[in-house]
């Protein structure tokens, strides 16, 4: 995740098709920007490969990518004036080129997080996370908020942290903090074991990651729970549809593990708990 000198950053960016999904997550980034303190730069790609594939000509039509520039431009404008009513700075950028220039893009922009919508028109690369999605989220300094395509930004009630004992774990709390100062949101810090023959050994990590977290961060509206379940994965699912929280934050060194994720809710129609976005540190 952020090297402190990157967690020190003041840009969001907000990558957009201009798609509904994509539109879901403005709000998310305004919210983010307003809590945070930064500043959105909004991004769209012209992905001049999808269209070279198109034309019989192999070359590309200058005057066919030009139009899609001015169109996207006009959209962007107005984009731009939307999010600054709220008393945010905001720029953008139109991108045109192969996926492979995003991830160059992004380590001179250095931004401290990358809202984005995780459905979206796309989504050609994979099914989940689109080609901005998925160079993002393997780039180990991306703080990724994804926001399902169900996803409505009405308030930070409750973010649930789920922790498996990262050395990060501090770091990123730190991080919540910030939001959850700002929208005065309820903590849950949670564990999931599927350690069963070393259970002890969980309980006493558990109890000495709470007694260092309450240290850093006040125990006003902070609760702990040890969870247990054969499947992580699963469980995580279970405690998202039964208390339904605005946000899950956790750390993966695996980007394919929040994948796993929605793809079990789709495959098991578990409409409530796909509504909820994904902090990924």
């Amino acid at each position: 995740m952020n090297n402190p000198k990157d967690m020190n950053s003041r840009l969001i960016i907000y990558p957009t098709d201009f798609s509904d999904c994509a539109n879901n997550a403005k709000g998310y980034a305004i919210a983010m920007a307003k809590a945070l303190q930064c500043e959105i730069r909004i991004v769209h790609t012209i992905e001049v490969g999808a269209l070279v594939a198109t034309e019989q000509n192999p070359e590309i039509d200058t005057s066919f990518i030009n139009l899609f520039c001015e169109q996207a431009d006009h959209k962007l404008t107005k984009l731009k004036k939307e999010i600054e009513t709220f008393d945010l700075k905001c720029e953008y950028d139109i991108l045109h080129g192969q996926t492979s220039f995003l991830k160059k893009y992004m380590e001179q922009l250095e931004p401290l997080m990358i809202v984005m919508g995780t459905l979206g028109k796309h989504d050609f690369e994979n099914k989940l996370f689109g080609s901005f999605a998925a160079q993002t989220i393997r780039n180990p300094k991306s703080i990724v908020l994804a926001i399902p395509q169900k996803a409505k930004f009405n308030n930070l009630s409750e973010i649930v942290f789920a922790t498996n004992f990262h050395i990060k774990d501090k770091t990123c709390l730190e991080f919540i903090k910030k939001i959850r100062k700002y929208y005065d949101t309820n903590l849950r810090v949670i564990h999931v074991s599927d350690n069963f023959p070393d259970l002890k050994k969980e309980k006493e990590k558990f109890s000495q990651l709470k007694e260092e977290i309450t240290k850093i961060i006040s125990s006003q509206n902070i609760s702990f729970e040890l969870l247990y379940g054969d499947d992580v994965e699963d469980k995580l699912l279970e405690l998202l549809e039964s208390s339904k929280p605005d946000m899950l934050a956790l750390i993966t060194r695996k980007r394919n593990f929040i994948e796993r994720i929605f793809d079990k809710s789709l495959s098991k129609k578990m409409i409530n708990h796909t509504n909820v976005p994904v902090l990924v540190f």
